[in-house]
């Protein structure tokens, strides 16, 4: 019975073809309506994120200014790097703290591209009080360092 019969295979062809079309429109329309919570952890499945973060720390951290002395002007260096994979403006505030006072002794903002540092020198004094700490904050990224100044010879009164 299927010998008189003749194949047309340009239709089979066609059909699966069209099958195929059929399927793989349904398929997208399904990806597209998929949750957005699942669309983010099957990317975060397959994709490679490089890991993300700034530096800020002290140059020469040995050799910080430890006492406060009459009449002496202070220095430190601090640095910023950037290893955000993207450019970034780090505004940053350098303070005294005592206690609940602080005294801003400089701010600014560094615009660093991605993977590049920069350092800024502080100078500040001379200093009239007793036990006081500095603190370097970047604003934007909830970030600090510090460091303390314990008293040295209090002043005499003039």
């Amino acid at each position: 019975m299927l010998k008189n019969k003749k194949i047309n295979h340009r239709l089979i062809v066609k059909i699966i073809l069209l099958i195929f079309v059929i399927c793989s429109v349904i398929g997208l329309v399904k990806f597209i309506n998929i949750p957005s919570s699942i669309k983010e952890t099957f990317a975060l499945a397959t994709t490679i994120k490089p890991e993300t973060f700034t530096e800020l720390y002290f140059e020469d951290h040995l050799n910080l200014p430890k006492m406060i002395e009459r009449h002496t002007e202070y220095s430190f260096v601090f640095t910023v790097h950037n290893v955000e994979s993207k450019d970034v403006d780090y505004p940053y505030v350098v303070y005294l703290q005592r206690d609940n006072q602080k005294i801003i002794l400089d701010q600014g903002n560094l615009n660093l591209k991605d993977n590049e540092y920069k350092s800024v020198k502080e100078d500040f004094g001379p200093l009239k009080i007793l036990g006081l700490k500095i603190v370097v904050e970047l604003v934007n990224e909830n970030q600090n360092i510090s460091f303390w100044m314990e008293g040295g010879n209090p002043p005499t009164a003039q």
